[in-house]
């Protein structure tokens, strides 16, 4: 069973990529249970008879309930073992997915099926935070030290992953014709929902089954050095996290990092669609976005890894952002935009699995303490995923033709970017392996 021994008294097991690959499905299906209504906006606000603000919280409350439990989420896991919190996040997951695919058969008010699927949303948004929060737990426990910015990178992947297959599953799942809801077919529009509701109940029960069938909290033997167990309060550990520069400058780029991701993900179709180009288009544009974010989040922790270097990686992340957003706004091409867009989230999208790795190489957190650590960040970055989009809405203006413009919304967000920058270099340590080698 075991593969190599990466130290003397350590061995690293291939069963690792095993829980990786059961966690990671975890990851895609609460994903894709989030991205459930996104994608077809406009076809649901039809079916539901509701606006469009009703509709795009369908996708916001989620995120947003990271704010009210990330830090507890983070606590379960160090306390429980990661294991026993991302199990509860799939089962809560998995209840609330069933209920959203029964209540159309139950319920004929498209309003009343609204409010539901709002509460559904919201429990599955809680449900997912206890599997997110997850996602450097669990490398830390079955990778070798040198190999957890590797493992993390991967979790994160998967975590991407299920944005990126939600786009596109919603659309070929539901198979709903572009025209459904100019002409009112609200009979097909609804048939298509509840495939797409079904369906992901289906893929949400089954990966939770798997998981609990192959999933392990631990190796047999350990992987690598874990420190002293140490078990905190929720707010105890808060108390202990923000008592320090370092965690609050990557708090401050959690927040920055995550609302500029929101914001360009659910804007994305009115920043290109600006230019004159469709819906559809835009929708790739999103798509390659996501796509290299996966790329960057697999190849990117694992070049800091090599290099021995965290902090240039937080730099580029805010960075090579900022000119792609403009490119995006202010050129109206579409080669242009399709590899700035995958450009963009090739390096902000890695940014997440850096800044867990960090965490779990601070000396004052570590890796027993990376579950609260990382709840508490997600929490945090949640809250600019919610909170930026709403204020990208202020700067927007329109054109005399009544199109709406976000080209200074943009330039708003490449404002917090540079910020992010400027934090990151004042106040973020560099934690990587050649500062510990250095050490002694």
């Amino acid at each position: 069973m075991s593969e190599e021994t990466a130290v003397e008294e350590y061995r690293q097991y291939g069963y690792r990529w095993v829980v990786l690959l059961v966690y990671g499905i975890i990851l895609v299906a609460q994903a894709v249970l989030w991205l459930s209504f996104a994608p077809i906006e406009s076809d649901v606000e039809k079916a539901l008879g509701v606006g469009s603000t009703a509709i795009r919280a369908l996708a916001l409350v989620g995120p947003l309930m990271f704010v009210f439990i990330g830090s507890y989420a983070g606590d379960l896991a160090d306390r429980r073992g990661f294991k026993f919190a991302a199990g509860v996040g799939a089962v809560i997951c998995s209840v609330m997915g069933i209920i959203r695919a029964v209540i159309p058969h139950v319920v004929e008010s498209g309003t009343a099926q609204y409010w539901i699927f709002l509460v559904c949303q919201a429990i599955t948004g809680a449900g997912g935070v206890f599997i997110v929060t997850n996602m450097s737990k669990m490398p830390i426990k079955w990778f070798r030290e040198k190999d957890r910015a590797l493992g993390i990178g991967l979790a994160t992947m998967f975590f991407y992953l299920g944005t990126a297959a939600g786009y596109l599953l919603v659309t070929t799942i539901a198979g709903i014709p572009e025209d459904a809801a100019e002409l009112g077919n609200i009979a097909v529009i609804q048939d298509g929902l509840n495939r797409v509701l079904t369906a992901f109940a289906v893929f949400m029960a089954a990966s939770t089954v798997l998981f609990f069938l192959l999933a392990r909290e631990d190796p047999p033997t350990p992987s690598g050095p874990m420190p002293e167990e140490v078990k905190l309060g929720v707010m105890e550990s808060l108390r202990r996290f923000m008592g320090s520069s370092v965690f609050r400058a990557l708090a401050t780029v959690s927040l920055v990092g995550y609302g500029i991701y929101m914001g360009m993900a659910v804007t994305m179709e009115k920043i290109i669609t600006f230019h004159g180009f469709t819906a559809k288009f835009a929708a790739s544009v999103a798509t390659a976005m996501i796509l290299g974010g996966i790329l960057g989040a697999a190849i990117l922790p694992g070049v800091s890894e090599k290099l021995g270097l965290r902090k240039p990686f937080l730099v580029l992340a805010g960075l090579i952002p900022i000119p792609m957003m403009f490119l995006m706004g202010f050129v109206g091409s579409k080669p242009v935009d399709v590899v700035a867009g995958a450009l963009l989230g090739f390096f902000l999208l890695a940014a997440l699995p850096v800044t867990f790795t960090i965490t779990g190489e601070m000396e004052d957190i570590g890796p027993r303490l990376a579950g609260s650590a990382v709840g508490t960040l997600m929490a945090i970055g949640s809250i600019g995923s919610f909170a930026i989009p709403f204020l990208m809405e202020v700067f927007k203006r329109e054109t005399a033709a009544g199109v709406a413009d976000y080209r200074w919304a943009l330039v708003f967000l490449a404002v917090l970017g540079a910020l992010a920058i400027a934090v990151v270099l004042l106040w973020v340590k560099e934690t990587g392996p050649r500062v510990r080698e250095r050490r002694g």
